[in-house]
């Protein structure tokens, strides 16, 4: 028998995992666009895919928080 779990982050569902038959670890499945970086990745259980996923979610909100780099002008 299949098991499978949603993983939510805030108000948005990021994917869910799965684990077939005979596999000892559940594979992600990303429902929405911004966790593609997720998708097939291996976890052994639901807390740790629920970790990954915020873990990421806060790193893409990082990254789009960050200034640009300054970029050198020459006169």
């Amino acid at each position: 028998m299949s098991k499978s779990y949603v993983i939510e982050v805030g108000d948005d569902q990021a994917g869910v995992i799965i684990r077939e038959d005979g596999e000892h670890e559940f594979r992600f499945h990303a429902a929405l666009d911004q966790y593609n970086a997720l998708e097939g990745r291996r976890f052994a259980n639901a807390f740790l895919a629920e970790r990954a996923a915020i873990a990421h979610a806060a790193s893409r909100k990082n990254r789009r928080r960050a200034p640009n780099a300054p970029t050198e002008v020459r006169l």
